[in-house]
């Protein structure tokens, strides 16, 4: 499914989303609900921005042991009190008086639950000590306790019968939420919890849990992933947010961006937006772990592709859709590939000859300024195929593995002169 962003989700101003995230103290998540956009994007904004990122978890306090000995012993002051002196959480506190072995004070203060509205909540709403400790801001082991004092019959412990697979297929399979699965067995979320930890059911992760979209693994298809990295190293930027892997790239060209949804789309959701001022359009897919093989950047080509004659064709299928030409000039067929990738292009042209197809390797263009006065930070390179034979052989390989609409056509019509002038 393609995803036609808005505007809004890619125009936002540096300094309001600075003093959003930075004096109003909002989490990346409720600004995203303001924008109408999800957290990362707002982390990817941020970082185009330079907006520097407030550490996640507890604040880290540096506080010595003597010092967090006088202030907690000594003075009586409370995690809290003191949480509030270091400008942190009391977690942060609570996690040093544990580090340094200082004994943590009880709560001093009685908890105020009267006999009355505990009957109410538990006998009457048959609300479980889970959802009154949350009342009163406690324990649901003093709401038991307090049932005892005042001789509350309690109910009897529920048995939830539910098994390893009816859990894992709840769980992993169809994604249900641990309250969801809770609903469904009229139990608390910590029962399901309990049970996942007695049949050692792995808990899914923050990344997984905010997944707003379904993503699909790979196939681990030789021929198919040889021409994605091919494709790769020639059209796409890939990064790793998390477990998440990250694809895209801007082009003026629509079948471009046409080939990359149909490419990727059945893995992940796309996103395109509309032209920019440039005249480019931007899509960019999200896709699981099992594509981290899109996250290297190769100087050359790996070796399991160069040592089979099918994924080496895919690959150079792959990069050929991204940095090829197939022409036909003053009559004759040409096939053309150029960039800054020497060692990828070398590559090529070796394993080209090696399979009885004469290809050039040759400086294309050195850095520098070029003659339309552009500056070009890299030596270009290029490999050509120009004679007839070669280019038969070469366009008969590649002809079931191009995908890019104009690349086939323009195929096409080179196979059709290169046919037509052999028989000539």
């Amino acid at each position: 499914m393609i995803h036609l962003m808005a505007k809004k989700k890619y125009l936002f101003f540096k300094e309001k989303l600075k003093n959003l995230y930075h004096k109003q103290k909002l989490s990346t998540f409720k600004i995203a609900k303001i924008f109408n956009c999800t957290a990362g994007t707002i982390v990817n904004r941020m970082k185009e921005y330079g907006i520097k990122r407030r550490q996640s978890g507890p604040k880290r306090i540096n506080i010595s042991k003597k010092g967090l000995y006088v202030l907690y012993v000594k003075r009586g002051l409370s995690a809290k009190e003191i949480a509030k002196i270091y400008h942190c959480e009391q977690t942060a506190i609570l996690n040093q008086l544990r580090k340094y072995e200082i004994p943590i004070k009880h709560l001093k203060e009685k908890v105020d639950m009267p006999q009355e509205d505990l009957e109410n909540l538990y006998t009457k709403q048959k609300l479980s000590t889970y959802k009154i400790a949350n009342i009163f801001h406690c324990s649901s082991g003093t709401v038991y306790r307090y049932l005892k004092l005042y001789k509350i019959k309690t109910r009897p412990l529920k048995r939830v019968q539910i098994t390893k697979d009816q859990l894992e297929n709840f769980y992993i399979k169809k994604k249900f939420s641990l309250s969801k699965i809770a609903k469904f067995y009229k139990c608390c979320p910590a029962i399901v919890l309990d049970k996942m930890k007695k049949y050692r059911i792995s808990r899914r992760t923050i990344s997984e849990t905010s997944t707003r979209h379904f993503k699909k693994d790979f196939n681990e298809d030789s021929v198919e992933k040889s021409y994605l990295i091919g494709f790769r190293l020639g059209d796409l930027r890939a990064r790793k947010n998390y477990n998440l892997i990250e694809i895209g790239c801007g082009t003026t060209k629509l079948a471009q961006i046409q080939l990359i949804n149909n490419l990727f789309n059945r893995y992940g959701p796309i996103w395109i937006t509309k032209k920019d001022k440039n005249g480019a359009f931007h899509i960019d897919c999200s896709l699981n772990s099992s594509f981290k093989f899109l996250l290297p950047k190769h100087n050359s080509i790996p070796k399991w592709i160069l040592n089979n004659k099918t994924n080496f064709f895919s690959f150079l299928a792959g990069y050929t859709d991204a940095e090829g030409n197939i022409s036909i000039s003053q009559g004759r067929a040409k096939f053309r590939i150029r960039s800054y990738d020497k060692g990828i292009l070398k590559d090529i042209h070796q394993k080209l000859r090696n399979s009885g197809i004469k290809s050039l390797f040759r400086l294309d263009k050195k850095a520098g300024i070029n003659k339309r006065g552009v500056f070009q930070r890299k030596d270009s390179w290029e490999v050509a195929v120009n004679e007839r034979k070669s280019l038969l052989k070469l366009l008969k390989n590649l002809k079931p593995l191009i995908n890019h609409k104009k690349r086939k056509k323009d195929l096409v019509n080179a196979l059709m002169n290169v046919i037509s002038r052999l028989e000539n």
